[in-house]
């Protein structure tokens, strides 16, 4: 039985494009009051402004201490949150920058957690709700030149499956997204924060690779009605991701 969002209230990080934006047009469609967040005011304005009367936008950068709590506090009555904010970082280990590895772990990870952690107290005792994380088909292996994102996806799900046992019995939900690559603004501005003229990731994967954005806000909605511990847009790399686990070299 599917579980009905009409009604319910989910808060959307890094909803100001891409995956994050397609995500609350499918959860506005769906019923969903949607609570979205991302730094650039103008854009997020623009998204409520499709998404109708029922959305709000809170601006903010959810790495700054207190936000995630500010955050939650505007939305009110959470029944789940997408934690999606997140960036990538096109580098060579040899080239290793911590501060960029920090800023990275700190938005990709520690916000993420942080705000699902805030979020678990009150649907604790509600003893209802959903905790969903982007993580990424690359939390399963790794690619050259993007340790620092393969790593903090791969951090991001074995936190997620240390969650998901320990709220199983507050019957709150916890899921994590795996997209393949998508067409959205993330592999610019990975290049921009690489200081690179481009993403070599974003042009050496084939277009059977890459899908739209709201592919994956389709299989998010899914996932509210039918919580399930993975979501998947590609039965293909799921099937990849199992061999590269079982075959390392």
């Amino acid at each position: 039985m599917k579980i009905p969002l009409e009604g319910k209230t989910i808060v959307i990080t890094g909803a100001s494009s891409g995956i994050g934006e397609a995500t609350a047009h499918a959860c506005a469609k769906a019923g969903m009051r949607c609570i979205v967040t991302a730094r650039r005011e103008d854009r997020l304005k623009h998204v409520c402004l499709k998404l109708g009367d029922n959305s709000t936008y809170v601006v903010g950068d959810v790495t700054e201490k207190g936000f995630n709590q500010h955050l939650l506090n505007e939305a009110g009555d959470v029944y789940a949150i997408f934690a999606n904010a997140g960036h990538g970082l096109n580098q060579k280990l040899v080239d290793y920058d911590i501060n960029k590895f920090k800023e990275l772990f700190n938005l990709n990870v520690f916000s993420a957690i942080e705000l699902a952690s805030l979020a678990s107290k009150q649907m604790v005792a509600q003893k209802k709700g959903h905790i969903i994380l982007n993580a990424s088909c690359l939390s399963k292996f790794s690619v050259q030149r993007n340790s620092a994102y393969c790593g903090s996806k791969a951090a991001l799900e074995a936190i997620s499956k240390s969650m998901r046992m320990e709220l199983k019995k507050s019957k709150v939900f916890v899921s994590t997204v795996h997209p393949i690559g998508t067409k959205t603004e993330f592999f610019k501005e990975s290049s921009t924060r690489s200081g690179t003229a481009f993403s070599d990731f974003e042009q050496n994967t084939p277009a059977w690779l890459m899908q739209p954005p709201e592919k994956v806000a389709k299989a998010v909605i899914k996932c509210l009605q039918k919580p399930k511990p993975e979501v998947w847009t590609s039965l293909s790399m799921r099937l990849i991701s199992v061999a590269f686990s079982v075959l390392q070299r």
